[in-house]
């Protein structure tokens, strides 16, 4: 049987909410189509035709055939490479969230690194890290 081919996500590795909506994904990923870049590595900023500043202001996602998919659109690439979310990934096409998904995930993608703890906590995520702290990356 021939392995499916991966989506390549393009993500922030210094923002702690990345990086737990990461680890998120990665622990229903049962089949492993996803791999996660951290874009602020010279190295994987290469990758893509994007410019650094581009790249810091949203999530992209490069599918298996080369197509990109751009902040909450990206999102719903990453629910549909996972089978038991594939159907929010085709409710999230519907109007009126597609036209209003991208204007909330640009609000929450432009305050991550301020985000409110409360909210955080109560959607799963650690506590904001400071320079003495490190998070588990997951890779």
């Amino acid at each position: 049987m021939q392995a499916a081919a991966k989506f390549t996500v393009f993500d922030d590795g210094n923002c702690p909410f990345c990086q737990w909506a990461q680890a998120w994904v990665e622990r229903r990923d049962r089949e492993h189509r996803l791999e996660f870049r951290d874009f602020n590595r010279p190295e994987v900023a290469a990758e893509t035709p994007f410019a650094p500043a581009e790249l810091g202001r949203r999530m992209y996602v490069r599918a298996p055939d080369g197509g990109w998919h751009i902040g909450f659109f990206g999102w719903i690439a990453v629910l549909s490479a996972l089978p038991r979310w594939r159907v929010l990934a085709s409710g999230m096409r519907l109007a009126p969230l597609r036209w209003l998904g991208p204007l909330v995930y640009q609000f929450v993608a432009d305050r991550r690194y301020q985000f409110p703890r409360l909210l955080l906590r109560w959607m799963g995520a650690p506590p904001p890290c400071d320079a003495t702290c490190v998070l588990p990356r997951g890779n």
